[in-house]
């Protein structure tokens, strides 16, 4: 079974390791179960062992997968937060008196990443619209986000120039779309060269990665994604406050 794009040049440990978080997220393997062994690993998919542990660091340094001595790969119970408020980073700043602004890197239209393409329930031979953005604080650089947009259900989102603040405004007013919900999840990694080049820190230094699938209303009870956001935010000036209330209390 060969589960890679081989010709996508996206690296084959990145995209394993994308495929296990994949399997975890969905709930094929749960905390407390093992993931397959590097040796099986190999087996069945037919790659090196250098590529098995670089993936599994990958995963493991996305806080979802701990080793065990006598076990193996163990996947871990992590805890989430639901953020009570759907809004936009624009919208978030401009609430704590920030300026908010946006730096254009590049916009394309290209296959989907396999994280974007299940996001999307499409597959990654099928094309979006990529835009890369330089978001700023204060005309202080503080993420990146690359926001993968659904052309095939939207054609409409690419008259998205990428020079906009807040795309959910553009959704909204200049699409006539209405948003519906989002799902999020938010992790510890560390700066990459082309993140720490944007937003002027070390390679290594400790960043907030953010991905958020958005869907806007239609005809599907759940509604249907438009949108898959990678955020990589500069740790030390970007932090997540949530408000959070107890239930059933005694």
């Amino acid at each position: 079974m060969d589960i890679f794009d081989r010709t996508s040049g996206v690296p084959v440990y990145r995209q394993l390791a994308e495929y296990l978080q994949k399997q975890i997220s969905i709930g094929v393997y749960k905390p407390g179960d093992v993931l397959p062994s590097e040796a099986e690993i190999i087996r069945d998919y037919n790659i090196s062992r250098t590529t098995v542990r670089l993936a599994f660091g990958l995963v493991n340094n996305a806080g979802v997968i701990r080793r065990e001595q006598g076990r193996g790969t163990i996947v871990v119970s992590k805890v989430r937060s639901q953020l009570p408020k759907l809004s936009s980073l624009s919208e978030e700043m401009a609430r704590f008196g920030h300026k908010p602004g946006t730096v254009l890197l590049s916009k394309n239209e290209e296959n989907l990443s396999l994280d974007a393409a299940n996001a999307f329930n499409q597959t990654t031979n099928q094309k979006a619209i990529k835009i890369v953005r330089l978001r700023l604080a204060d005309d202080k650089p503080i993420g990146v986000a690359v926001s993968w947009l659904n052309i095939n259900q939207f054609p409409a989102v690419e008259k998205i120039n990428g020079n906009e603040d807040s795309i959910y405004v553009t959704f909204e007013n200049g699409l006539g779309l209405t948003i519906r919900s989002a799902v999020e999840n938010i992790h510890a990694d560390a700066a990459r060269d082309f993140e720490a080049r944007q937003l002027k820190v070390k390679i290594g230094s400790p960043v907030l990665c953010l991905t958020r699938t958005t869907y806007v209303k239609s005809e599907n009870e759940k509604g249907t994604a438009i949108e898959y956001l990678e955020g990589i935010f500069n740790g030390s000036v970007y932090s997540v406050e949530v408000e959070l209330f107890r239930q059933g209390n005694k």
